[in-house]
């Protein structure tokens, strides 16, 4: 498990998605492998912000990228 402050995982998430970036994969595996450390708080504000993305708007960046945000959404939730 890497063992990065959540702050600064939300912040590099929120610059990834929408970006045309190789860095979205190398995002995922940090949300994958950090995901049981986050907070519900901060694991449903990911989940929402790439349903936004996915769903509303459009905007996750190249369309293989979607594969991976899917990826995220994908993960159990688990309770606080």
């Amino acid at each position: 498990m890497i063992n990065v402050d959540e702050d600064i995982i939300v912040y590099a998430f929120r610059y990834t998605l929408g970006r045309s970036t190789y860095a979205v994969r190398d995002m995922v595996e940090v949300l994958i492998s950090n995901w049981g450390i986050l907070s519900l708080r901060t694991r449903n504000l990911i989940r929402k912000e790439i349903e936004t993305a996915i769903y509303e708007t459009g905007k996750y960046g190249w369309e293989m990228d979607k594969n991976e945000w899917l990826k995220i959404l994908e993960l159990p939730n688990g309770k606080e």
